[in-house]
């Protein structure tokens, strides 16, 4: 399967996406909530999300830093399409106050690409990946801050779980949960979360063999309406590899290319598209800046870490978007 590397964009490419884009469905999307009553606010909740978008690009973590940034730049100013720069707290208020309609969004521009052709031919994977977070004075305030990897080795933070087109290598689905909880837990949290994929012609679900068990396969399967192709784990079990697996093994039930292990193995190939999104995701964007910031004052709260991770997925869809330019030009968000 073809495998195409994203472009880095830089800011006027972003910028001049922006501009084609609808923000109708967006601002249903960011709709005005109870924290937004009153009068019309001098700051909209669409450009606050256009600020935190801009920061992504420039790769800013932080509120106030963001905010200055923006008040430097007249260019930034027009970007978010604000009367003028925004303080830290007009910031700091969208983000506390709208994260559970950001990831809306994101589901949103997924479908956009998928309405557009961008999956057509392609395969979703799936892998985890460890969020390690600093504590204050070696405390953590929430006992579910501390799990274990599957190398047993404990950590503080939190799990990000990324479901990837295998062509793009672009995050489809994601969910954070925290680090006690596991992987299993919160991957089938984000298969419960919503159908991923809608195209009949996509038939497989790659994972990792941590994954390996029934109500996984029956989420992928029944839930997805995809393929799993996940690793054999012989955890608590006698028989060693695929090949010993006797005919009445309830894998067969969900898989029937498990009778074909030599295909089994080369499709599952394609797996290491997901570990190389998650590989992505910690060392080169703001997920890496989560685990190495100190933060003497306050505890990396989970809603931060979904913010973060949100804003950085996002700005990946719409390079990807760059990629379809003149079918968007054809096509509006209006058409959802």
């Amino acid at each position: 399967m073809i495998k195409i590397k994203l472009k880095d964009i830089s800011f006027y490419d972003l910028k001049g996406l922006v501009e084609k884009l609808d923000w109708v469905p967006i601002a249903q999307i960011l709709s005005r909530n109870k924290y937004g009553r009153g009068k019309k606010p001098l700051f909209t909740p669409v450009m606050c999300f256009r600020a935190f978008l801009l920061g992504a690009q420039l790769e800013v973590e932080d509120d106030t830093e963001l905010a200055r940034r923006i008040s430097q730049n007249r260019d930034y100013v027009a970007f978010c399409g604000m009367p003028k720069a925004p303080s830290h707290d007009v910031l700091t208020d969208f983000r506390t106050n709208y994260h559970h309609k950001i990831k809306r969004a994101f589901d949103y521009f997924d479908d956009l690409l998928e309405s557009l052709g961008a999956f057509k031919g392609d395969a979703l994977s799936n892998d985890g990946t460890d969020v390690p977070v600093p504590m204050k004075n070696n405390q953590s305030p929430h006992q579910y801050h501390f799990g274990a990897k599957s190398d047993k080795k404990k950590f503080h933070g939190f799990w990000l779980m990324i479901a990837c087109s295998v062509r793009h290598q672009i995050a489809r689905s994601f969910e954070v949960g925290y680090a006690r909880e596991g992987q299993i837990t919160v991957c089938k949290d984000m298969l419960s979360y919503r159908r991923i994929d809608d195209s009949k012609e996509n038939y497989y679900f790659f994972m990792d063999g941590i994954f390996d068990c029934q109500e996984i396969y029956g989420l992928v399967l029944e839930g997805q309406g995809k393929l799993p192709i996940i690793a054999y784990n012989k955890r608590g079990s006698s028989y060693k590899s695929i090949e010993e697996l006797p005919d009445d093994d309830w894998r067969f039930m969900y898989n029937p290319l498990l009778h074909f292990p030599a295909y089994f193995y080369f499709i599952y190939t394609q797996r290491t598209s997901s570990e190389r999104v998650n590989g992505h995701s910690k060392t080169y964007t703001l997920i890496s800046r989560i685990a190495n910031k100190e933060k003497k004052n306050k505890t990396i709260l989970k809603s931060t870490v979904e913010h973060i991770v949100t804003f950085t997925f996002i700005l990946e869809q719409l390079k990807l978007l760059t990629e379809y330019k003149d079918k968007l030009r054809q096509k509006t968000l209006r058409d959802f």
